[in-house]
This record gives C-alpha cells, sequence and structure tokens, in this order.
C-alpha cells in the first residue's frame, strides 16, 4: 500500500501536467469558439441593418413613385376603353447593391430573414422583367386581356413583394435591434 502511494506520488506532477494542458486546450477551445460567436453575431447585425436600410430605401421609392398605383391606373385604363395603355418604370438591378454584394454571407442571418430577403430580390428582379415586357407590346396589336393579365400578374408580384419588404424590417428590428 505504501509503494502504491509512491509510486503515485512519482506520478502526481504528470497528472497534474496532463488536467492542466487539458484545461488549457479546452480553454482556448472554448474562448475561440465564443469569440467566433460574438464575430459572426456582429457580422450578422451590421449585414441585417444594411439589408434593412436597402429595403427601406426600395420601399419608399416604390410608395414616392407611386409605382403600384400607377399599374393599377394603367389596368383600369385598358379595362375601361379596351385599348392598352403602357406603363413604364425605369429601375435597374444597380438599387439592389448591398443584396449584390453581400449574397454569399445571407446565410448567417435568422431564419426566417435569409428566405425573405431571397424572395424579396427574386420578385423584384421579376417585376423589372414584368415591366420590361410592356415596353415589348405594340399598342396597334396587344390583345386588351392579355395586358390585363399581364398587369395583374405584375401587381400581384409588386403587392407581395411590398409586403414581404415591409416583414423583413419587422424582423430585422425584432432579431437585431
Amino acid at each position: 500500500m505504501e509503494s502504491d502511494v509512491s509510486m503515485l506520488k512519482d506520478y502526481l506532477p504528470l497528472i497534474g501536467a496532463v488536467i492542466g494542458g487539458l484545461l488549457v486546450i479546452v480553454g482556448g477551445l472554448a474562448s475561440n469558439t465564443w469569440l467566433e460567436y460574438i464575430r459572426e453575431r456582429k457580422i450578422g447585425r451590421t449585414l441585417a441593418l444594411a439589408f434593412k436600410a436597402e429595403v427601406q430605401a426600395l420601399l419608399a421609392i416604390i410608395e414616392e413613385r407611386g409605382y403600384i398605383e400607377g399599374l393599377r391606373k394603367a389596368k383600369a385604363h385598358i379595362e375601361a376603353t379596351g385599348k392598352f395603355q403602357a406603363y413604364q418604370v425605369r429601375a435597374q438591378n444597380k438599387h439592389f447593391s448591398v443584396f449584390e454584394a453581400n449574397v454569399g454571407q445571407i446565410g448567417i442571418l435568422k431564419p426566417p430573414l435569409a428566405e425573405l430577403l431571397f424572395r424579396f430580390y427574386s420578385q423584384a428582379k421579376s417585376i423589372l422583367e414584368g415591366m420590361e415586357r410592356f415596353d415589348e407590346f405594340d399598342p396597334a396589336t396587344v390583345d386588351p386581356m392579355v395586358a390585363i393579365a399581364a398587369y395583374d400578374e405584375v401587381l400581384g408580384i409588386f403587392e407581395d413583394t411590398v409586403a414581404v419588404g415591409n416583414r423583413i424590417i419587422k424582423e430585422v428590428s425584432r432579431y437585431y435591434l
């Protein structure tokens, strides 16, 4: 028994070194993990706020320029007269600079924000494509019913995109402010 105690005394420095080494490794991993978590959280917040600002700006442009109301009036004109009236929106994808610069980082945002952002920007691009179709219609030959259906389609996407944009703003405010 005494030899067991004496043997244990010989190994105490080794046991202490092993335990100390394990604590250093665990502590290092924990601190690195914590620092990475804090860094990603900060990047996520910055990214979310940038998206919120861009979406707010796009929604303000839609409202101030009266795009949805203009589409409704053009559609109503066709319904009332049976004659095509083009409604033109001059916008380009350059309004999506935050999205295009950060699309690869959207995955670090909290759900459902990433999904909403993809939906918002996909629909916004679809609206631009839909508006280009109106430029291609020949007023002399276009079927008024085809034009009305095209206006209905773009209006539906436009209204949903505005609703998604407002939800994005709420989600960012809820999780990142």
